[in-house]
């Protein structure tokens, strides 16, 4: 990745495009998640493109494991994210562009192995809060997983700007039903609905549930059942994010190579919307696992330093394809 120095405006990458479906010209292009759900029948075949707007790196030295991400319902165009296991019970602050906003502190949280970020309803009083998920388990040996309920902060406003803290609200201990998993993707529903998808290395991920209510330790996870998706740890399709639309008819669930979308119903698991493969993420990222919704058709991405200086932030625009005109619908 190439960045003209610090406090610049990212360098624009080249328009790129993903494509579900048969490939096609595109004369008309739609609002994508409008689209998705007005599709019916018809949706697994309906293409679905990705559009890099922007992508730049992010710019907070101690931000090198960019593991969840959400954006901030306070301040537009700001983005909450941490880091993975190591670094203390940080969250940071970051705009679409990767500049350094500085950092609060959760105060009674503890970072076992941060994974993954969300936001949605307190539940427990009102107003909105982030679901903070310290869900990975790389050795399968964690009793119970925790997700952090927080109310969320005004964002800080610049790199120096570090000594702010936030309490939590409460910690939901869950435990799955059976054997252990490890799990990075974390969502959550409009009405407190909290979801876990598995980072599974052989077989399909699963999908696990925690209905809302206060926290009671622990909690048992429902398993919801498999995610049809293709996956696989040499493909690079180990489920890292996770994220639910506004008005929660679409699951996003990422690989650190692709993007799938998914139909929510209540009562059934996540349907899956296209091919099995997903949509190819068009932009380079060292090791990408976050993934947030910025209004109903824009994604923004975060990844890992990985082995690269910086970890990375990009903007992705949904757009769904109908057929082109004049060909034949019937």
């Amino acid at each position: 990745m190439r960045c003209r120095g610090r406090r610049t405006r990212p360098w624009r990458a080249r328009r790129a495009w993903a494509e579900v479906g048969p490939r096609t010209t595109v004369r008309i292009l739609v609002p994508a998640v409008a689209a998705l759900l007005a599709a019916g029948p018809a949706l697994a075949q309906l293409p679905v493109r990705l559009a890099i707007l922007d992508t730049a790196a992010l710019e907070a030295p101690r931000l090198d494991e960019s593991s969840g991400a959400a954006m901030s319902a306070l301040a537009p165009g700001i983005v909450w994210t941490h880091n993975d296991s190591g670094d203390g019970p940080f969250l940071y602050a970051t705009d679409v562009f990767g500049h350094d906003l500085g950092r609060v502190r959760v105060e009674g949280a503890h970072d076992t192995d941060w994974e993954d970020l969300a936001a949605g309803p307190c539940v427990v009083i009102p107003g909105r809060c982030l679901y903070i998920g310290d869900i990975g388990d790389n050795g399968r040996r964690r009793k119970h997983v925790v997700v952090y309920r927080l109310r969320e902060p005004r964002p800080p406003s610049a790199a120096s700007d570090t000594l702010r803290s936030v309490p939590l609200i409460d910690s939901v201990v869950l435990r799955y039903p059976g054997r252990r998993h490890d799990a990075e993707a974390l969502a959550v529903t409009g009405d407190g609905t909290i979801l876990i998808i598995t980072k599974d290395m052989a077989g399909p991920p699963l999908v696990f549930r925690a209905d809302r209510g206060a926290a009671r330790a622990p909690r048992d996870l429902v398993e919801v059942g498999p995610l049809d998706m293709q996956s696989g740890l040499l493909s690079g399709r180990v489920v890292t994010g996770a994220a639910v639309a506004p008005g929660d008819s679409l699951l996003v669930v990422r690989t650190y190579v692709s993007i799938h979308f998914f139909r929510l119903r209540e009562g059934t698991g996540p349907a899956p919307l296209g091919r099995r493969a997903g949509i190819t993420i068009p932009v380079v990222e060292p090791q990408g696992e976050g993934v947030t919704f910025d209004g109903p058709d824009h994604l923004v991405i975060t990844s890992e330093r990985g082995q690269a200086a910086r970890g990375t932030i990009a903007r992705l625009l949904i757009i769904a394809a109908p057929d082109p005109v004049g060909r034949p619908t019937h």
